[in-house]
């Protein structure tokens, strides 16, 4: 028979909330952190490696620019972490422009020398270029979602998009029979854009989930339930000044 002791162990295990970790600075992401606490996360703001790789989840977001998420990922050094949680199987989802950043490469228009094309970090093949080129305009849109996708299909309602960039080709080899090809769900727009890409322990979506209502609230309940509670990250430590619980921006 079980002992008390792993009674409680096992309970705890399965009332425990998932800690994820949202790259930035303590005291910011206000609506994104509310928006995970509301989907059964404990969270913390954190720029601190450490923090941000043992994590059960960890959140990157960017506004309207491709090239400033890019700049701020390199900055805080979270292009490497998000490398290693990768590798390992451990969830990261990346929402809004830095969506474009994982892609091979971003078109950026430069004031002086035109277009200009920056290094992404090469995570599926392909180019974030500027909306307007296709003439299309950051706003609203409804989702196609992929047949395979689990955090987004069935969902209704629209998505809010922000970013000035876009990825309108997929390129990856679905060919390839011993890799699980990745679930793509689209922009129903003219041209359609990527809107969302499930790759194993990547996630990536262009829109901005706290802005999307009942669909992004919704599919911020999903990822945060695909999350496994590991205890690598106490929810305790979010007791100290690290945790983020003010509210503002996202």
């Amino acid at each position: 028979m079980e002992s008390a002791q792993e009674t409680e162990s096992v309970q705890n295990a399965q009332t425990a909330r998932p800690v994820v970790a949202v790259l930035g600075e303590p005291g910011t992401r206000g609506a994104l952190v509310k928006l995970l606490q509301d989907a059964g996360a404990d969270v913390i703001v954190t720029a601190v490696p450490d923090q941000l790789r043992e994590a059960d989840g960890m959140v990157v977001t960017g506004g309207a620019s491709s090239l400033e998420a890019y700049e701020d990922l390199k900055a805080k050094d979270a292009e490497r972490v998000i490398g290693r949680r990768v590798a390992g199987g451990r969830p990261v989802l990346v929402a809004g422009a830095a969506l474009s950043c994982l892609f091979d490469s971003i078109m950026v228009e430069h004031p002086q020398m035109g277009q200009v094309q920056v290094q992404g970090m090469g995570e599926w093949p392909g180019e974030g270029v500027e909306l307007s080129t296709r003439e299309v305009t950051p706003g609203v849109a409804t989702l196609r979602p992929s047949a395979d996708s689990t955090l987004l299909k069935d969902l209704e309602g629209e998505a809010h998009f922000k970013s000035e960039h876009g990825v309108f080709e997929w390129a990856f080899d679905q060919s390839i029979e011993y890799i699980a090809p990745p679930a793509v769900t689209w922009t129903v727009t003219e041209p359609a854009y990527i809107a969302a890409v499930e790759n194993g322990p990547l996630t990536a979506v262009q829109f901005c989930p706290v802005g999307s209502g009942e669909l992004g609230a919704e599919f911020m309940r999903r990822w945060v339930a695909s999350l496994a509670v590991t205890g690598r990250l106490s929810s305790e430590s979010l007791s100290s000044g690290d945790s983020a619980t003010a509210a503002g921006g996202n």
